[in-house]
């Protein structure tokens, strides 16, 4: 028997009411109902247990990580124990997918909450990096915005856009979205664009909104659960796209192996690759934009000397490293290095906006960047002289 009706809520995608919840500090601790399992943001199992636990999981990471600057301050700042009672106060909307939270005893209508259809205090997402005030009785996207680095939400003439700071001394990672996504507009790859935004004196890269009213994101881990796990990672990523209707999903997964290759992007993860689906239909659409690239071009590298093209660089989407998943490409007659022989001026012209890199640095980057283009033509050789399975 439920005696707290302010901790029951109902999960829901868009207006279908999907499972009933109980909710207590930001955890959940029963589930009552499942009334859609096709509608889960998860593979659906038997078990209350088992379906409380994965829920936890999934409110867990729809929030601001513990690794987040100034996360307990944040937390101590809005007096909440975790960054899930966050997520909870703003209705668990977000600007990713169409789920959310509904209190049982206060039903509201997808229409009158969603962040696409309804505008939100961008007060709130501003200040946020500095915490100058505090706010109650608000709905955000910026509480259910994950990812360590701050970042805020901003309405610009009618559209969504999402600004990333930098981190650490260098607070390179903006500035290297931005390099991304001309690297990739010359290699005809599909991209989130990013633009450099000043904001109190700091720079910011900004970029659109991937989703709409209409499609969602779900991420490669999501999609991975559609097929039988052999333990070949990228295999099995390729059949379950290849299962629900995407049929040129190797082409595309590629482009993404050689682009992060090239940039030495060490940041992908199942949690920023993945497929674009219909909320309504759940029809899987196609792959999703490239994002999410600002942890590359030897971002966290403590000097010069560690800014080595040949040296190793981790990747956790199929192998571990970069450097191994080149060897999962296969066809890329689509690639052209050529278009990328004005490299060195688009990295020097981003990266000077950066008042924290010096000239030496930037130009130790494009040396090794150029090289890092060499050695991928020397794997990608290699590749085509190797025995195919």
């Amino acid at each position: 028997m439920i005696n707290d009706k302010d901790d029951y809520y109902i999960l829901k995608h868009k207006n279908i009411n999907v499972a009933d919840i109980i909710i207590k500090n930001g955890d959940i601790t029963d589930v009552i109902n499942i009334y859609k399992p096709e509608h889960l943001p998860y593979k659906y199992v038997n078990g209350k247990t088992k379906n409380i636990s994965l829920l936890n999981s999934w409110i867990e990471h729809r929030g601001i990580p513990f690794s987040r600057e100034d996360y307990n301050v944040i937390m101590e700042e809005f007096n909440v124990s975790s960054s899930k009672e966050l997520t909870v106060l703003s209705y668990g909307l977000n600007l990713t997918d169409h789920y959310w939270l509904c209190e049982k005893n206060k039903e509201k209508k997808w229409e009158d909450v969603n962040f696409f259809d309804n505008k939100f205090s961008e007060r709130i997402g501003k200040i946020l990096p500095e915490l100058a005030e505090k706010y109650q009785n608000f709905i955000n996207p910026d509480f259910s915005s994950n990812g360590r680095l701050k970042k805020f939400w901003i309405i610009n003439n009618g559209n969504r856009e999402l600004c990333k700071a930098g981190s650490g001394d260098l607070k390179q990672e903006p500035f290297n979205e931005v390099i991304a996504s001309q690297i990739a507009d010359r290699l005809n790859i599909n991209h989130l664009n990013y633009e450099l935004k000043k904001y109190d004196n700091d720079l910011y890269c900004k970029c659109g909104c991937m989703i709409d009213k209409n499609v969602e994101f779900i991420n490669a881990f999501i999609v991975s659960l559609e097929t039988e796990k052999t333990g070949d990672k990228y295999n099995d990523y390729l059949n379950a796209c290849s299962k629900m209707g995407i049929n040129n999903a190797r082409e595309e997964v590629d482009k993404m192996i050689i682009f992060d290759y090239l940039i030495r992007n060490t940041d992908r993860h199942v949690g920023n690759f993945g497929v674009l689906r219909n909320s309504k239909t759940l029809k899987w659409e196609k792959i999703v934009p490239i994002f999410d690239n600002g942890n590359s071009l030897w971002y966290n590298a403590q000097g010069i000397q560690f800014i080595n093209s040949d040296s190793k660089s981790e990747c956790r989407s199929f192998t571990g490293e970069n450097e191994k998943n080149i060897l999962l490409v296969g066809n890329t007659d689509w690639y052209n290095k050529n278009k990328l022989n004005d490299i060195d001026k688009v990295i020097s012209d981003v990266l000077k906006n950066n008042i924290y890199i010096e000239n030496e640095r930037i130009e130790k980057i494009i040396d090794e960047f150029k090289k890092r283009v060499n050695n991928l033509d020397i794997a990608l050789n290699r590749n085509m002289e190797s025995p195919k399975k």
